[in-house]
């Protein structure tokens, strides 16, 4: 798998992580890096810090870019790549259709982020069929494609029950976190 072209020489190499979503290692990673839930994150997963050290080494190697696979409509692919460049590192959300370029279609880096998806896309994202992830997983995965747009009432109780699906205790408390994290309400 190829990363796509970036403005920076590095020569990462880029690989299938798809494995690491089973860890809650790391969830607590995610949710408290890209999404800014911390430390909600970390009271949610019964993670060792050992353990958590040991996933972030994984996840912010300069010279090992993880990749997640988030299966999209047919043959079309959400590839998330942990863009480990030093003093450039982000989150990069990069889709893949058969016959045209890797495109970015939206990073996180530091404190900001562009959007890319509305609220009813990222609903209906998540309910694609997926042999390897769960509607939760998928979900999760893709929240920090989201812009600040209205949600609708049901949110909160969404995203409360996606955190359920990925093992996350103190559900109402990160849901909200998440929420006015990425400051979605208008």
């Amino acid at each position: 798998m190829a990363p796509p072209d970036y403005d920076v020489e590095c020569d990462a190499t880029v690989y299938a992580a798809d494995g690491v979503v089973g860890y809650p290692a790391f969830w607590w990673h995610y949710l408290s890096g890209p999404l800014g839930a911390y430390p909600q994150s970390e009271t949610a997963f019964e993670v060792p810090a050992a353990d958590y050290h040991a996933m972030a080494a994984v996840l912010d190697d300069l010279e090992r870019w993880p990749v997640i696979s988030v299966r999209l409509d047919g043959d079309a692919w959400l590839r998330i790549v942990y863009r480990n460049i030093e003093d450039g590192a982000g989150l990069d959300f990069v889709e893949q259709r058969p016959g045209r370029p890797a495109e970015v279609v939206t990073s996180v880096e530091g404190h900001g982020f562009t959007s890319a998806m509305t609220w009813a896309e990222l609903l209906a994202a998540a309910a694609l069929p997926d042999e390897q992830l769960t509607w939760a997983q998928r979900l999760i995965l893709m929240l920090p494609m989201l812009g600040p747009q209205e949600l609708s009432e049901d949110a909160e109780g969404i995203v409360h029950r996606a955190l359920e699906g990925i093992g996350a205790r103190n559900r109402s408390a990160l849901a909200a976190a998440l929420l006015d994290a990425l400051d979605w309400r208008t």
